[in-house]
């Protein structure tokens, strides 16, 4: 082993401690240094990239015409899977009857539904307009023995249900 104080003298421990706290500020303003100069770089990558950009113009998608305006709405809510948070998704768009839920398509849906952040779903999507269809028709006992159908994880043939 080795002595820290070979001399034995009397402040030794802080010298030690000023050695200490000296190597710390060094160290503090070498690493500043370095990353205050790592910023200038990136702010100045990010200002050539900017420019570059400035001069693009924005292509806005484009919004499909699949809605059709109806007067008042559906409790969206009795399709399984529809949830407070994506019946208000799908009433943003327009979608407030069972009827227009029905006809959009299901790959419209699903976009809308992704365009809007990950949510959480009890069931696919997929089922919803052929749900929304029965509800529309007010075949309400199909609809709940497809529902009931599904939540036991059967999977139901429902084409025959939808004509």
């Amino acid at each position: 082993m080795f002595d820290l104080n070979p001399y034995h003298l009397q402040n030794a421990s802080l010298l030690h401690f000023l050695m200490l706290q000296g190597t710390a500020l060094l160290g503090y303003l070498i690493v500043s240094r370095y990353y205050e100069q790592r910023l200038r770089n990136l702010m100045t990558t990010r200002r050539l990239l900017q420019a570059d950009t400035d001069g693009i113009p924005l292509i806005e998608p484009e919004v499909e015409e699949v809605f059709v305006v109806t007067p008042g709405s559906d409790d969206l809510k009795e399709i399984a899977g529809i949830n407070a948070k994506a019946e208000a998704i799908l009433n943003g768009i327009g979608i407030f009857r069972f009827e227009q839920l029905a006809q959009t398509p299901v790959t419209t849906v699903r976009r809308v539904l992704a365009e809007h952040g990950p949510l959480l779903f009890t069931y696919d999507p997929v089922t919803w307009p052929g749900q929304a269809g029965l509800a529309a028709d007010g075949r309400w006992d199909e609809l709940r023995n497809w529902q009931e159908q599904m939540r036991r994880g059967n999977n139901l043939d429902y084409t025959h249900l939808l004509s």
